[in-house]
């Protein structure tokens, strides 16, 4: 009978040990921080035409400007890429890091291409354009420069870029989503 006893307060021991073992709390993990803004580089958009193609448009397009993205004619063809296909607004806006591409080309007036592209910046960058950088791309993806001024900014082409999204702002600036 002590035998069992002995076994039996062993087993009951290791049980309540084994419960107060799992009830410790953990060391805290340090949590970094979200980030609050997003800076596009040279290898943001490369490789942008192996995203996932969101939309083709063909011919002239009745939103945009003449000169806006190139080619806008019969011939043009524009080609809208986001990194995946689920890219999606959270509460009307579409989260800070979301970048676009789009690849306009043209046979028409001589033909040519031109690739420009979009990043939420995030961190007051432009509030007033809801954060978005607007960029003008090289054909290897990275940030054009023009003349010793890199394409990018809140104000390319003095305002153009912004000053047409903003006609779909209750759409957080995106044409095309």
């Amino acid at each position: 009978m002590r035998k069992q006893t002995y076994v039996l307060t062993l087993f009951i021991a290791a049980f309540v040990l084994s419960i107060i073992q799992a009830c410790k709390k953990d060391p805290e993990t340090p949590v970094t921080p979200a980030p609050t803004e997003f800076v596009a580089d040279n290898n943001t958009f490369k490789a942008f035409q192996n995203w996932h193609l969101h939309a083709t448009k063909n011919g002239v397009d009745p939103a945009m400007l003449k000169t806006a993205h190139g080619g806008d004619d019969s011939t043009s063809v524009r080609k809208i890429y986001f990194p995946t296909s689920n890219v999606n607004k959270v509460n009307g806006q579409y989260p800070l890091g979301t970048i676009v591409s789009k690849l306009t080309t043209w046979s028409g007036n001589g033909g040519g291409s031109m690739i420009t592209a979009m990043a939420k910046r995030g961190n007051n960058f432009d509030a007033s354009g809801n954060n978005w950088e607007y960029f003008v791309l090289a054909s290897d993806g990275s940030i054009m420069v023009d003349n010793g001024t890199v394409m990018r900014g809140a104000n390319l082409m003095n305002g153009m870029c912004k000053g047409c999204h903003a006609a779909v702002s209750a759409n957080d600036y995106i044409f095309t989503k």
